[in-house]
């Protein structure tokens, strides 16, 4: 009898643990279905925000905090979802909140909306996704386990890898939460600010609507020094090399394991 309700306990226990895990991931793939269902990412192009610039701009000085607010959480979903046009509301921030809100509230939802995914993922598939991607984690396994942070760090300064790769392979390999966060908001400072700033540069031309398409607006004089300082990222894998002495990326700097 004290066997059968322990072991009656223990499918309880089981089955409670079950429930809590399966439940993030049943709420992420509800989020990714009605985001997809919305056509949400048509509305979301140069052309769109053209047309509805000066009504944003005037929403958003009125109502700073709750557009600062929509921003994020819009941002933090888009992330979390892998929706394909986030370069795109990178940029628009830029335009509709100018250069430092835009660039604070793209952060802070960039950084929330993976931070998002990797508890889901340590959470809900754990064991069961690292067996079925197990060589695939192999190529990140050696730098996670030597220095967490300064691993991801580098990775999310250098884009060698999509975003969302990095918001996964860190939860299956044991990464710190604390780690992980400090490592993602740093690094992705650079290309946020420098995308934002294109924002920025370029909200009177993106204002003159269909006569200037995404390619001319790159070439537009005040969208140069945004994209220099893009191209400047390109030399981080050169200078962390330089810094690390010749060692690969997933070495410590300060050599300690």
């Amino acid at each position: 009898m004290p066997n059968s309700l322990n072991s009656t306990q223990d499918n309880k226990k089981a089955k409670g643990f079950s429930v809590r895990r399966i439940l993030p991931i049943v709420i992420l793939a509800a989020v990714i279905a009605a985001v997809y269902a919305s056509g949400v990412g048509d509305y979301v192009s140069f052309a769109a925000l053209s047309e509805n610039l000066d009504m944003l701009q005037s929403f958003v000085a009125e109502n700073t905090v709750v557009a600062l607010l929509v921003l994020v959480l819009f941002y933090a979903v888009g992330t979390a979802v892998s929706l394909p046009a986030m370069g795109i509301v990178s940029i628009a921030s830029g335009v509709i909140f100018g250069l430092w809100l835009g660039f604070f509230g793209v952060l802070m939802g960039a950084t929330l909306g993976a931070t998002a995914i990797f508890l889901i993922v340590r959470t809900s598939l754990g064991d069961a996704l690292r067996t079925k991607v197990g060589p695939w984690l192999g190529k990140f396994e050696s730098g996670f386990q030597k220095d967490a942070f300064n691993y991801l760090l580098a990775l999310r300064l250098v884009p060698v890898f999509p975003f969302w790769v990095l918001n996964i392979a860190p939860a299956l390999l044991g990464v710190r939460l604390k780690s992980y966060v400090a490592a993602t908001a740093l690094g992705i400072i650079p290309g946020t600010f420098v995308f934002v700033w294109v924002g920025k540069g370029a909200a009177e031309t993106i204002r003159l609507g269909n006569k200037v398409d995404a390619t001319e607006l790159l070439f537009q004089p005040h969208v140069i020094g945004p994209l220099v300082g893009l191209a400047l990222l390109s030399l981080i894998p050169v200078i962390l090399r330089k810094i690390r002495g010749g060692r690969s990326v997933g070495t410590p700097i300060n050599g300690e394991s």
